[in-house]
C-alpha cells in the first residue's frame, strides 16, 4: 500500500460533516462579513451540527459523564453541546489566521519549562491533548523553540478535507520553516522515524489523548475513570528514554489562547514501561480536562467510569 492509498483508506463518502465545502464556505463568509457577525453566527450553527452528529454527540456526552458523575443527564447534553461550540469557535479562529491574516493573542505559562524545553541537549518528546489549537499552537511553538519541531498528523476524514488542508499547510510553509509535519498512516513505519529523530536530539510532539482509525489503545484507569489513549506516544517514550514534556492549550477569546508548559512528567533517566508512563501522563491530562473539559475536541468514547469493587466481606470476617 502506498502512502496516498493509504491516506485515502476508509474515508466517509463525500457530502457529509467531514465535507471541505462547509470550510469553503465559512472562509467566503468571513471574507464578506463582519468578524463579529460572523461569531454570533457561531452558536446557532454549532447547535444544528450538534443535533445532527448524534454518534458524536452521545459520545461526548458519555465523557462528560465520567469525568462528572454527578451532573444529571440534561448537565451532560448541554456539556456536549459547549464542546460543540467552543470547536466551532476554534475552528473559527483556524479560518481567520489562516485565511484572514488574522493574528492570535497568546498567554503563556510556565515559561521556565518551556526555557527548559528549548534548552534540552538531547531529544524531547511533547505531549499534547486535542483542546485549544493544535495547528496554530504547534506553528507558535516552533518559532519560539528557534529549533525544528516535528509533529504528528491523521489522514482527514474524507478526501476533499485532506486536500484542503494539504494546500493550507504548502501555503503556510513559508512562514513556518522550522514545522515538520509526520503523518501517521496504516502500515507505515512512523514509530521507528520518530525515535531516529528523538535519538538525534530533535523534538517531536505527539497527542496523547485520542484513540482514532488504526491507533492502538492502551487502557489505564486513574482516580475511578478508566482513560482509552494511544499506545504510540507511550511505546516511542519507553523506547526513545527522552525528557517527556506537556504542552496544553485552551481559547479564551477570539483569537485568544492560553498555552500551559508543564513540568516534565518524565526526565528518561530510569527506564520504564508504558503502563509507568501512562500513570504518570493522566494526572495531568486529567488535570486539565477537570479544568477545560469544554475544550476537549474527542468526538469519540474514550472514557468510562469505573466503579469501586465491592469489598470482600467473606475475607474480613
Amino acid at each position: 500500500m502506498t502512502a496516498e492509498d493509504s491516506r485515502s483508506h476508509n474515508k466517509p463518502s463525500e457530502g457529509g460533516l467531514y465535507d471541505a465545502r462547509w470550510t469553503q464556505l465559512m472562509v467566503f463568509l468571513l471574507k464578506r462579513l463582519p468578524t463579529g457577525l460572523c461569531v454570533a453566527l457561531t452558536s446557532p450553527i454549532a447547535f444544528v451540527f450538534f443535533l445532527c452528529a448524534r454518534r458524536q454527540r452521545h459520545a461526548v456526552q458519555a465523557n462528560l459523564h465520567a469525568l462528572f458523575p454527578g451532573w444529571s443527564s440534561l448537565r451532560c447534553w448541554f456539556g456536549a453541546y459547549q464542546v460543540f461550540r467552543q470547536f466551532a469557535l476554534t475552528y473559527l479562529d483556524r479560518l481567520l489566521y489562516r485565511h484572514c491574516g488574522w493574528e492570535v493573542d497568546w498567554d503563556v505559562r510556565g515559561m521556565e519549562y518551556f526555557e527548559q524545553l528549548k534548552n534540552e541537549q538531547t531529544g524531547a518528546l511533547v505531549f499534547t491533548m486535542h483542546s485549544g489549537n493544535y495547528d496554530i499552537g504547534s506553528a507558535l511553538l516552533a518559532e519560539e523553540l528557534g529549533r525544528c519541531l516535528h509533529t504528528v498528523r491523521v489522514p482527514e476524514r474524507s478526501q476533499s478535507l485532506e486536500e484542503l488542508r494539504a494546500a493550507e499547510l504548502l501555503a503556510a510553509s513559508d512562514r513556518q520553516p522550522l514545522l515538520r509535519f509526520h503523518y501517521n498512516t496504516p502500515g507505515g513505519h512512523l514509530g521507528i522515524d520518530l525515535c531516529r529523530l528523538l535519538l538525534a536530539g530533535e523534538i517531536v510532539a505527539v497527542q496523547g489523548d485520542r484513540v482514532i482509525m488504526d491507533v492502538s489503545p492502551l487502557t489505564a484507569v486513574h482516580d475511578g475513570v478508566s482513560y482509552t489513549i494511544p499506545l504510540g506516544p507511550l511505546m516511542l517514550a519507553e523506547t526513545a528514554r527522552v525528557p517527556c514534556y506537556s504542552i496544553l492549550s485552551s481559547r479564551f477569546g477570539v483569537c485568544r489562547y492560553r498555552i500551559e508548559i508543564v513540568k516534565p512528567f518524565w526526565d528518561g533517566a530510569v527506564r520504564m514501561t508504558r503502563s509507568e508512563l501512562a500513570a504518570l501522563w493522566l494526572p495531568v491530562m486529567a488535570d486539565f480536562l477537570i479544568r477545560n473539559w469544554d475544550q476537549w475536541f474527542v468526538f469519540e468514547k474514550m472514557l468510562i467510569r469505573v466503579e469501586p469493587a465491592p469489598a470482600n466481606t467473606d475475607a474480613a470476617k
